[in-house]
């Protein structure tokens, strides 16, 4: 959960920069998209009532998350 909740309170800019570049921190503390499908997993092994609440949590980070536009336009096609 703690890695999810830092990734989705990043700036935009560093969004961004992740996006492009990537982000070394990512080897030592954890990609926070691989906790984040961790997390749907967890919702899904649990009883329903704790399943409720964990998507409560989820769903109040998954709304601030913005993941940034691939650079220049590349949706081409």
């Amino acid at each position: 959960m703690r890695v999810w909740r830092e990734h989705v309170h990043r700036s935009e800019r560093q969004l961004r920069h992740d996006y492009e570049w990537g982000n070394v921190h990512w080897y030592c503390c954890g990609n926070p998209l691989e906790a984040r499908a961790l997390l749907d997993t967890a919702m899904n092994a649990v009883s329903p009532r704790a399943a409720r609440e964990l998507r409560e949590i989820i769903d109040k980070l998954d709304a601030v998350h913005r993941l940034p536009l691939p650079p220049y336009g590349s949706d081409t096609g």
